[in-house]
Formats: C-alpha cells, structure tokens, sequence
C-alpha cells in the first residue's frame, strides 16, 4: 500500500489471484473546490467522480474491468 497525492495505491502480492497479482488499484478522494466545509467521497479503480467534485491523485489501477468491482469500473 502506497499514498501518494491523497490517492490510496494498493498492490496485490503474490498470494493474490494470478489475475490480480502485482496489478494495483487507486482509491481516490474525490472534493468540491472552494466550498466552506469540503465533503470528501472516494473513487474506486477505473469509476468516475461525482458530478461537481474534482479527484484528486493519479488514478495507477491496471486491474482488467472485468475483475474489479461494480463500483471500480
């Protein structure tokens, strides 16, 4: 696990899936610039931000969509 930027970077070892192994997939936070009390949601592998919220961090999963989550594609 590695944090760079505010983004979370998991890499999955060698006991992980052979599909999953030494792949990595990024959690990023996701926040509304400029506003008074900043809510902060985070965005998970390949999904896309909530309308009017700006991710911060490199996105770095190299995961095939079709192994992560519902929620990460």
């Amino acid at each position: 696990v590695t944090v760079q930027d505010g983004a979370i970077h998991i890499t999955y070892g060698n006991r992980a899936n052979g599909a999953l192994k030494n792949k990595t997939l990024s959690l990023r936070p996701a926040v509304i610039d400029d506003a008074p009390v900043v809510p902060v949601t985070w965005v998970c592998g390949l999904a896309t931000g909530p309308e009017k919220m700006t991710i911060r961090g490199v996105n770095k999963t190299d995961i095939a969509k079709q192994y992560l989550p519902l929620n990460c594609q």
